[in-house]
């Protein structure tokens, strides 16, 4: 079995609504969706859907890449070879973990059809065959918050995060009327997408919200202040998560070794690919930690990706992070994943156990299909 050719589609979806949190405020999201055929007949799809605050580059910063270097150094690979294909990936280009992410994704998948299994079962096999989903708050209005975490709660939904934008008194508000919305059957935490540059701010927004009973606190200080974050933790009653400040694995010991945190966050996006992931989630749990997964913008590939990533590992919170398709118009699969009451059921299809749907695909392109 050989690559034969690699798709790349460059794709906006437009999203149910404005969402806004301390780095972007947009409706519609750019994409990068990839097909891997392989000599023999199969496919495999894979994602990345790059946002401000997450990743530096744009969706065609990540399209160009795999265009004209992963793509090209992948045609003849074994697909099934996954450690010589990350090898390769990184020979010929250094960084685009979102483009080597998609690309790995969609080789997995491949892999997993090939051998008829689900792809859960080549990360080792599942330990849960149920997810819950977090919902997302963006920075909004205390009132309008509250409504919209209590219509997550009416639909059968029973986490949120709330996004904070580095201003004490307003944060904590939002997620004080979130709190008053859904009552206590619901489990809340908060975001600061690095917003709080001052420690002490950081401190004081906890400390307004605590009696909330709040599960934990996110990236509150910017990725570059370990030992801010670490200070953070030390001073607050509520525990603490990294984001983004995980990267690779290096950067998962430093905030290890600096005990900067409770639990860390991974996605398929930033660590470069499921198996990347995977390997990381094996450091966690020895480490003790738990853990979250969850791009909040992927379409239905890259959020089934996550979903059999979680599948494989109780450290990962019950309620997964990986919530695109509610924010989303549209889909490009043929079988969009469906978390309309707040949970997903893992499927034993093979792969991702679904398809493209070339017509939904084609409303969707900016320009023309690249076949490398």
């Amino acid at each position: 079995m050989k690559v034969e050719s690699v798709e790349v589609f460059r794709v906006d979806m437009p999203m149910r609504d404005f969402f806004k949190n301390a780095n972007h405020n947009h409706n519609v999201q750019p994409s990068v969706v990839v097909r891997v055929t392989s000599d023999d007949g199969f496919s495999g799809i894979g994602d990345v859907e790059p946002v401000a605050g997450y990743s530096g580059l744009s969706r065609d910063d990540i399209a160009d890449a795999v265009e004209q270097k992963l793509a090209p150094a992948l045609i003849g690979a074994n697909p099934r070879a996954s450690r010589e294909i990350t090898q390769k990936m990184d020979e010929v280009c250094d960084g685009f973990d979102g483009g080597k992410g998609a690309l790995s994704l969609a080789m997995a998948d491949l892999h997993a059809k090939y051998l008829g299994v689900p792809l859960y079962e080549l990360l080792g096999g599942a330990v849960k065959r149920e997810v819950r989903f977090n919902a997302w708050i963006g920075i909004k209005t205390p009132d309008e918050a509250g409504r919209e975490a209590r219509g997550f709660y009416e639909r059968g939904w029973r986490a949120c995060k709330v996004k904070t934008g580095g201003d004490v008194e307003s944060d904590a508000a939002r997620v004080l009327a979130v709190r008053e919305s859904t009552g206590d059957d619901f489990e809340i935490r908060i975001d600061a997408n690095e917003s709080y540059g001052d420690v002490e701010d950081a401190v004081a927004l906890a400390r307004e919200v605590e009696g909330a009973d709040i599960h934990h606190f996110e990236q509150p200080v910017p990725r570059t202040d370990i030992e801010g974050l670490a200070r953070v933790r030390r001073s607050i009653n509520i525990p603490v998560m990294a984001d983004e400040c995980v990267f690779g694995p290096e950067s998962l010991l430093e905030i290890i070794r600096a005990e900067a945190a409770d639990i860390v966050k991974v996605k398929i996006m930033k660590q470069g690919g499921p198996l990347r992931v995977r390997d990381m989630v094996g450091t966690a749990e020895a480490a003790g930690m738990k853990l979250v997964i969850g791009h909040g913008f992927g379409l239905s590939p890259y959020t089934l990706g996550e979903i059999h990533v979680a599948a494989t590992s109780n450290a990962f919170l019950a309620a997964i992070e990986s919530v695109g398709p509610e924010k989303m118009l549209d889909d490009v699969v043929d079988s969009p994943v469906d978390m309309s009451a707040g949970r997903h059921t893992i499927s034993d299809a093979p792969g991702l156990g679904v398809a493209l749907d070339e017509d939904r695909m084609e409303k969707y392109l900016t320009r023309e299909v690249v076949r490398v």
